[in-house]
């Protein structure tokens, strides 16, 4: 049944949606408990679709009372109108409801079976219009008070997003919801439930199911399998409330370990600029660096809609242009800075999932990147990094209400031990003078304790981490609130649903971001360099500015806010698999696509989607050490015995795509002229082997690599593990078992539950207990006359000898 033609409304047959275009609320654990939605159980919870406003009876809870006229439903809500308060709302009705035995036990959910929230549609709760676009199921301190990640966070009881309800932190047991994606489907089920609401409001008889049945079958009913594991306060032992750790280290009766649950993560990806760093640490690899740095995920109530077009979007892209236009300058200039130039792109920053620095590693070779094998590391190389001096941070730089002004929040601590902080500011501020977008310093002052809030981004887990030694400046669209229509962390943050992008805004933030960054680390250790010489200087390094009618920048907008399987992304992950077949002798393929539209939730961490394994002697472990033995008993050989033996990552599209351009962008700077004084044409290629006989590369110690289908000079990009701290790949087990570290306490520890090949919604015609037995009684005895029919007719022909 197509969405275009939706309708069930032909009586007593079997009309269904079976695939309704939908996108679920799920259930995540944590470290504290859950968040999310899911059934009470395995079993399916059915409801007729009313309009969510005619099952409350007011429109303030508090006035609610319950009606022994209401059946089972499901609540149907449009998406603008689908926040706590209204969720409450839903919730106090029904549990005021005295469930009578003709409409199921109380433990089944009441009357309330589930949500259906619709897309389109306008607003029909308390709210304006204006007020409920600019919504966020985000808490008002998000990452911060009230959610596992205030930890890590600075200022945790700031509130940047104040039109924040905290949805996404509330525990809807019990309650499974999706969203219908399908506008002509959403608007088809919208009047249905209209309808079937005005059938109740006007049933008459001596009793509620009587008048019920005569009004409202045959009747459009919606049936939830969203089983994600239990919910309540407690565990089955009545003490402890189940979490993450309980669900990670579940085991069966036999007591073998079986998780219910694996944890959220991916791959952070970073990349230098000037001559790459070794694989084996060599003189001068630890110079200090500049960390040019941004979120990649986002994440909503329904993830696999999670268009981020504000807060994830539009960073990764002003990065990418970033290290485009830095990528312009020659090696030999970049690496006579003071500094390094680093950028990263942090996976899992929605669910703090960043982990911290091994300190051991063993590597198979010389001629192979340094790896460890537990704790399990496919990429040392981060390890010849120097001390961070400072960072630059990125975050929602495309939304400036309507304006040109940008904001510069500082990251320093009281201590004064922020680093280059101070001088970062002055040098952005001053750096956007001459623009047509300014950027200001952001009018956030310092709290009770002392401290400047920073805005949720990987700056504000830096100065954590680092005890406040090092700091960092974060170039927003905001000063000291997101901005009204943000639609921070929901399915709405899209610039198809209306979220202003303002595409100058972003190709101004890259240069801006690409000067300051060349300004940073042109400062000397002393900080002797005041921020206007330093900016003069990035000013004569990149004359150019980013724009937002280039050919890469309009390619790149298509991928990240329109269709995440655009050709570009396909082509350079396509490489990076290729690459890696080479290297390791395995070919994985292309990661988890970013879709159409693209979503950027970071996904649970497994082998399909980015979780590194070890490949030995023909098996293969979440980590090993050598000469133990594993869970059956059998000791684990070395790693090399076998020639096949190597470690192994598969990570999502969008992560490959990111490592693959940044290679393409950073690799031209050693790229040298030809006889004539032109610059070459890059060969093209499909993987590293096609670049061999390249020699337009400057160094003789840097050998051509393919990325996103060009050969280039020296591979750049890394790979760094984004996981929960806390956890770790069980040694010398399969790959999907994690261990709980139980001296790291502070960090969030988000799981999502393993979903069933069942799990679904579906919408069907419902004709009635009543109905349905008349009908399948008249086709039973229709079926049994003419099966008796046959027969004797058969009978006839054979005397007539005609058959």
């Amino acid at each position: 049944m197509s969405a275009s033609s939706a309708s069930l409304d032909v009586p007593f047959n079997s009309a269904h949606f079976e695939a309704l275009p939908s996108a679920a609320c799920v259930t995540l654990y944590h470290r504290s408990g859950r968040a999310g939605c899911g059934t009470f159980s395995r079993a399916t919870m059915t409801g007729r679709l009313l309009d969510w406003t005619s099952v409350t009876s007011s429109n303030n809870a508090d006035e609610a009372s319950p009606s022994t006229t209401v059946p089972p439903y499901v609540a149907v809500i449009d998406e603008k109108d689908y926040t706590l308060e209204n969720v409450a709302r839903l919730q106090s009705y029904a549990s005021e409801y005295l469930a009578g035995d003709e409409f199921g036990p109380v433990d089944e959910g009441g009357p309330l079976r589930g949500v259906l929230v619709l897309a389109g549609g306008s607003s029909s709760g308390n709210s304006s219009e204006s007020d409920n676009n600019s919504r966020s199921p985000e808490p008002m301190t998000p990452s911060g008070y009230g959610t596992p990640m205030s930890s890590l966070t600075i200022g945790s009881s700031y509130a940047w997003n104040v039109y924040g309800d905290g949805l996404a932190m509330a525990n809807m047991y019990g309650l499974p919801t999706v969203l219908v994606t399908d506008t002509d489907t959403s608007s088809y089920l919208r009047g249905v439930a209209t309808d079937q609401s005005n059938s109740i409001a006007v049933s008459t008889g001596e009793s509620a199911a009587q008048g019920l049945n005569a009004a409202v079958y045959p009747s459009i009913v919606s049936e939830f399998n969203f089983y994600m594991g239990p919910g309540g306060e407690t565990t089955e032992d009545g003490n402890e409330v189940y979490n993450s750790q309980k669900c990670l280290e579940w085991k069966d009766t036999d007591g073998k370990s079986s998780p219910k649950c694996a944890p959220l993560g991916g791959n952070s990806v970073w990349a230098t600029a000037g001559t790459p760093l070794s694989a084996g640490y060599q003189e001068g690899d630890d110079k200090p660096t500049i960390l040019v740095a941004t979120s990649i995920d986002s994440t909503s109530m329904f993830h696999t809609v999670s268009p981020g077009a504000s807060n994830a979007a539009s960073n990764i892209l002003t990065l990418l242009m970033a290290a485009k236009l830095i990528g312009s300058v020659k090696d030999e200039t970049l690496d006579g800075l003071n500094s390094r130039i680093t950028f990263g792109f942090f996976q899992g920053e929605s669910f703090a999932g960043n982990e911290g620095v091994p300190s051991v590693y063993k590597r198979k070779d010389e001629g192979i990147a340094r790896a460890c094998l537990h704790p399990l590391r496919a990429d040392l190389t981060f390890q010849n990094l120097g001390a961070v001096q400072g960072m630059i941070a990125v975050d929602q730089v495309a939304n400036l209400g309507n304006s040109k002004n940008m904001y510069v929040h500082s990251g320093e601590s009281t201590d004064g031990g922020a680093g280059l902080a101070g001088f970062l500011s002055e040098v952005l501020i001053e750096l956007s003078a001459d623009g047509d977008y300014s950027a200001q310093a952001a009018s956030v002052g310092n709290q009770d304790d002392g401290t400047t809030p920073i805005p949720p981004t990987p700056l504000s887990s830096l100065v954590q981490l680092s005890s406040s030694s090092t700091g960092g400046v974060v170039l927003t669209g905001f000063d000291d609130a997101f901005m009204a229509d943000s639609r921070y962390h929901s399915h709405l943050d899209s610039a198809s649903k209306g979220q202003t992008i303002d595409k100058d805004a972003i190709a101004s933030a890259a240069t801006l971001v690409a000067r300051s960054a060349i300004a940073g680390a042109y400062q000397n250790g002393d900080n002797e360099i005041d921020a206007e010489t330093a900016s003069a200087y990035a000013l004569e390094a990149l004359p150019d500015a980013v724009s937002s009618s280039s050919g890469a920048f309009s390619s790149l907008y298509d991928c990240l806010f329109v269709d995440g399987n655009c050709q570009t992304f396909v082509n350079a992950g396509s490489v990076e698999a290729n690459n890696d077949g080479v290297r390791t002798g395995t070919n994985l393929g292309l990661g988890l696509p970013l879709e159409t539209p693209p979503s950027y939730y970071t996904s649970i961490y497994y082998s399909e989607s980015g979780q590194a394994f070890v490949k030995a002697s023909g098996r293969y472990y979440g980590s090993m050490i050598e000469g133990e033995e594993d869970p059956d008993g059998e000791v684990v050989k070395n790693y090399g015995d076998d020639a096949s033996d190597a470690v192994l990552v598969r990570p999502s599209l969008l992560e490959m795509s990111i490592f693959g351009l940044l290679n393409n962008y950073l690799g031209q700077g050693a790229v040298t002229a030809s006889e004539d004084g032109t610059s070459p044409t890059l060969a093209s290629c499909s993987s590293v082997n096609d670049c061999a006989s390249v020699s337009y590369c400057s160094a003789t110690s840097l050998s051509a690599t393919c990325a996103s289908g060009q050969c280039v000079c020296g591979s750049r990009s890394h790979y760094h593990l984004a996981l929960d701290e806390a956890l770790s790949a069980t040694a010398n087990d399969i790959v999907g078992m994690f261990s709980v570290d139980e001296n790291e306490q502070h960090s969030a520890m988000y799981t999502e539950p393993y979903w069933s090949s069942s799990v679904g919604c579906r919408l069907y015609n419902d004709a009635g207990k009543d109905p349905g037995i008349w009908t399948a009684s008249v086709g039973f005895l229709f079926s049994l006359g003419c099966a008796l029919f046959v027969r004797r007719l058969k009978a006839e022909m054979v005397k007539e000898k005609v058959y």
